[in-house]
């Protein structure tokens, strides 16, 4: 969530929502192919390949911005399509593609381990510190390459639903007017990971698609409790 909220809002900021969505898309797209090329590939190759498709997407992305803004969400949109559709393609004769393709989409967040957080905790932590202390970074090809660096990493461990939910729900729910207010954004993703992670847990539910609801139970209810707020004030 630390590098997901300030993502989020600038994402709604630059109107171009879907990015996050069809980034993530296609990085899982790279997983896939990946697994069915290399049975076991090495894991420095393995990062490679994936942040590589990650980077080469985004900045695929900004050249369309530069290009041809007016129709940059439409293409970011198609390109979400087609990733996706790519990905159930080359799966349809695997036996295994049904777990494999919802694995990317849903991810397995309850078997995530410490060490898989432990070999991208350095990128959350180097995006945190860039965004905050270098804000000129925020723009241009920069933005771009720091969003494909972190959502590559985020689709790994949580897979694709959840990057989009965990991105844009928090930033709604962060709106104030044309504004946004950042601990809003982290009060609700952190309330909505807290809630689904304990209730999915008890309840044997799929952690990964119940936390994408728990994101947009936590934004509604946040949106509601200020706008109700700021009426009777």
């Amino acid at each position: 969530m630390a590098a997901h909220a300030p993502l989020g809002i600038e994402v709604l900021k630059r109107g171009i929502v879907f990015i996050d969505l069809a980034t993530a898309q296609v990085v899982g797209l790279a997983i896939i192919l990946l697994g069915l090329w290399l049975e076991e590939p090495d894991s420095i190759v393995h990062q490679g390949v994936i942040f590589g498709a990650g980077i080469v997407v985004a900045l695929f992305f900004r050249w369309i911005e530069r290009k041809s803004p007016d129709e940059q969400e439409a293409v970011i949109g198609s390109s979400f399509i087609v990733a996706a559709s790519a990905g159930v393609l080359v799966l349809a004769n695997d036996p295994h593609g049904g777990a494999a393709l919802n694995e990317v989409l849903s991810g397995q967040i309850l078997f995530i381990s410490w060490g898989d957080i432990a070999t991208f905790l350095p990128v959350y932590g180097l995006f945190v510190i860039t965004w905050f202390i270098a804000p000129r970074l925020r723009g241009g090809t920069s933005f771009f390459i720091l969003f494909a660096v972190v959502i590559t990493s985020s689709v790994q461990l949580v897979g694709v639903y959840v990057v989009f939910a965990s991105l844009i729900l928090p930033a709604l729910a962060a709106r104030r007017g044309k504004g946004y207010v950042l601990w809003r954004a982290y009060a609700s993703g952190g309330v909505a990971v807290i809630a689904a992670i304990l209730i999915s847990a008890a309840a044997d539910l799929p952690a990964g698609p119940f936390l994408a609801l728990c994101f947009a139970v936590s934004a509604a209810v946040m949106r509601l409790f200020f706008r109700i707020r700021m009426r009777s004030s």
